[in-house]
């Protein structure tokens, strides 16, 4: 390693320097078509960042909007090298949803695969074929124009990240280098990953998820395996055998595809699980421990104003806390306040508000939005919690999903995790449906499993032995897919955008076998 030490001394880059220095011929990432040591890795980032700087200048935005990979991750490290702000994208957005973005954030450039469509009248549009292509480009720039020479301000904005938008528009969070070196010291402490490890991440970049996959290959030069597509299984079952995987993170949906196949596909080999994203169902961590008999498993919770990560569950206490979401990581408070902005004690039910050096500076170009969420440094997180007598927290709903019927304050997450433990269901999702009578009604909509014969009677009798009277659905519809965006949120938009369709279109086929 002969090159300059970088100067920006915190956050991913410099975290990727100095193990590329301790382990240079280590593998440090693959995908399904290339793999590179750190110091390859190190090298050809600092290539895109020359090629960067030579077409612009430190703090302007790149928009990189490639399926994560090897390719990907080049550039968000080369992005931060040359002293600009990655902001990692969809692939596929379409063409509002990035417009909106690129309006908001004024990139120099939006990276895009070489056959999109997207964004095509943008000046800053640039297409890439892959790896070769941008290896390519980088080694024929010509640019006499040095690297910026950074500080180690922590306020340094390195990456925007927009919120996947279950509901309502986007924002961009902002993230610097002080929240991103608070956030993995607690991720590592509360995991335990280091050099040993080597990760399956089906996770993609454009959340902190899948971004902190990256941070924790340069922090602590574990080895990452990436594949997009969690349905290629003959893939990624190969990759989990042949290329020594023992870490995998994921969504409980991405552990609901590994782990269809149960114990006909056992793996002693992984040795740590870690689920984030939505609250995982019993029956799903049952099928994860029969599918990876020796693992540990964590489970997790966050957001993308904590940079990712508020709290993990460690695995020795998986069943003595079922249903929790663990402890606060190391370096963040928590509180749980009630309206009146007064804080609660054990077992009550109020808004979870955190506060430490991960938490976001606030959001791009939106002031109000952040007075309104951060006050006096405490992040107002929407989700509504309740811990026990040890301090253990129990995630209950998104304060925005909670409605009423028929007087009852109604938590869809609490009957979905009961949908999701009825034998025959694959996939559930519990909404509000406006009713002049009750206020809303309670709608449960229901994937099935392949050939199960489940009753909308059936799910209803069971729903009524283990839920209050005033919390059984009125409704239960079944669907072929519940959408999802890739982090493995819900889509309630879409979703109930989707059942309207369909009972419209029953209503129409009513009429006309009426009229015939």
């Amino acid at each position: 390693m002969h090159e300059k030490e970088p100067l920006n001394v915190l956050g991913p880059p410099y975290w990727l320097y100095q193990t590329a220095v301790r382990q240079p011929w280590k593998e440090a990432i693959f995908d399904e078509e290339v793999s590179l040591t750190f110091e390859a890795l190190y090298r050809d980032s600092l290539r895109v960042a020359q090629w960067l700087a030579s077409k612009g200048d430190p703090g302007q935005r790149v928009v990189i909007a490639l399926p994560f990979g090897v390719t990907s991750s080049l550039l968000y490290f080369g992005v931060m090298f040359a002293g600009m702000v990655a902001v990692p994208a969809a692939p596929l957005s379409d063409n509002d949803l990035l417009d909106s973005m690129i309006r908001e954030i004024d990139p120099l450039l939006i990276i895009v695969p070489a056959e999109s469509e997207l964004v095509r009248n943008h000046s800053g549009i640039y297409p890439i074929r892959g790896y070769q292509d941008l290896l390519r480009i980088t080694l024929c720039t010509e640019s006499e124009r040095e690297l910026p020479a950074l500080d180690d301000d922590p306020s340094r904005l390195l990456n925007i990240v927009f919120t996947s938008g279950t509901t309502g528009k986007p924002k961009g969070v902002m993230l610097n280098g002080g929240n991103l070196e608070a956030v993995i010291r607690g991720i590592i402490k509360a995991l335990a990953i280091d050099e040993d490890s080597r990760i399956f991440s089906p996770l993609p970049f454009f959340h902190t998820y899948g971004l902190s996959q990256l941070w924790l290959m340069a922090k602590t030069g574990a080895t990452l395996a990436v594949v997009p597509d969690i349905t290629k299984m003959a893939t990624i079952r190969k990759i989990l055998m042949e290329r020594h995987i023992n870490t995998i993170a994921g969504v409980p949906y991405h552990f609901a595809v590994l782990t269809r196949r149960g114990d006909k596909e056992k793996l002693d080999s992984i040795r740590l699980v870690t689920i984030a994203g939505e609250a995982s169902s019993r029956h799903l961590v049952k099928k994860v421990r029969i599918s990876y008999p020796k693992a540990r498993i964590h489970i997790m919770y966050g957001m993308t104003e904590a940079s990712t990560r508020l709290t993990t569950l460690p695995a020795d206490d998986l069943e003595r806390k079922e249903g929790s979401i663990g402890l606060p990581i190391d370096g963040v408070e928590l509180k749980i306040m009630d309206e009146e902005g007064r804080e609660l004690s054990a077992f009550q039910e109020g808004e979870l508000i955190a506060r430490g050096g991960n938490i976001t500076p606030g959001y791009w170009k939106d002031e109000k939005l952040t007075g309104e969420t951060i006050i006096n440094r405490w992040l107002n997180t929407g989700d509504i919690v309740r811990k026990d007598e040890e301090g253990y927290y129990y995630h209950v709903g998104r304060k925005d999903f909670i409605f009423k019927s028929g007087g009852e304050k109604i938590v869809p997450h609490v009957i979905e995790r009961v949908l999701r433990e009825i034998e025959g269901v694959r996939d559930g999702a519990v909404f509000g449906s406006k009713d002049a009578s009750l206020g809303n009604r309670i709608c449960a909509v229901v994937v099935k499993v392949k050939r199960s014969n489940l009753t909308t009677g059936e799910i209803l009798s069971i729903c009524q032995t283990r839920l209050d009277r005033g919390w059984v659905p009125h409704e239960v519809i079944f669907a072929e897919e519940i959408p999802r965006s890739s982090s493995g949120k819900i889509r309630f938009d879409e979703l109930q955008e989707q059942i309207l369709c369909s009972k419209g279109k029953e209503n129409e086929r009513e009429i006309e076998r009426i009229n015939s």
